[in-house]
């Protein structure tokens, strides 16, 4: 999945002759902390939440504002960068919204978190009903095939999975969303083999117990 396939237009853009309460109304209104700043479908940069509070007249252009382009200028991706880039580069600068430019550098939409995480519900399968489970393995021990195989002798499918490095250790933490709910037989098959769990999450009737979708998304980076 690339930029270009989740690429928004319904959150506005400003102009520096834009005045602060227009950009404040914008950002209460799409519930957002950051806008974009395009003049005749050139990016220039982001104004913030932050830049607004510094302004003492809310009818003031938001070029009057202090640093209001500094460094936001260079903060962008391509049509063609996946949405991994994105989440990247979003979580790099702490931003909810990251400009779109094609390959003359001209404005085209923007990419919006809440876009991405309701894509990753998707992608991951976090919609569908099952467990998640995580494993810490070390690199050179890690085969797909044997990780299919151990799930499905119990019965389980994997519908999709995870592989993140552990910083400054050769082991990595596997991520696999399973199609059962009940993940007491699944947990352990790679018991018997070896496999050390770190967490396991058993989708209960009101959602993950823990329910709390921030634990979920930190197993990704997010």
């Amino acid at each position: 999945m690339i930029a270009a396939d989740l690429i928004t237009d319904s959150v506005p853009s400003v102009k520096t002759t834009d005045t602060v309460e227009l950009a404040i109304e914008w950002m209460n209104e799409f519930k957002l902390t950051q806008l974009a700043i395009v003049e005749r479908g050139e990016y220039r940069g982001l104004v913030t939440e932050d830049d607004l509070l510094d302004a003492v007249d809310l009818a003031q252009p938001l070029s009057s504002l202090r640093h209001v382009y500094s460094g936001w200028e260079s903060v962008y991706i391509s049509l063609h960068n996946h949405i991994y880039e994105a989440i990247k580069v979003m979580s790099e600068f702490n931003i909810e919204i990251i400009p779109v430019l094609d390959e003359n550098n001209k404005f085209q939409g923007l990419l919006t978190i809440r876009d991405i995480l309701k894509h990753l519900n998707t992608l991951f399968a976090l919609h569908e009903p099952g467990g998640i489970l995580v494993l810490e393995i070390a690199q050179y021990s890690y085969v797909l095939s044997e990780i299919g195989r151990i799930t499905e002798s119990v019965d389980a499918k994997v519908l999709s999975l995870y592989l993140a490095n552990i910083p400054e250790s050769r082991d990595m933490l596997l991520t696999l969303k399973l199609n059962v709910e009940d993940l007491t037989r699944v947990k352990a098959a790679f018991q018997r083999f070896n496999y050390n769990i770190v967490s396991s999450y058993m989708q209960s009737q009101n959602g993950f117990d823990p329910d709390d979708w921030g634990s979920i998304l930190r197993m990704f980076d997010l």
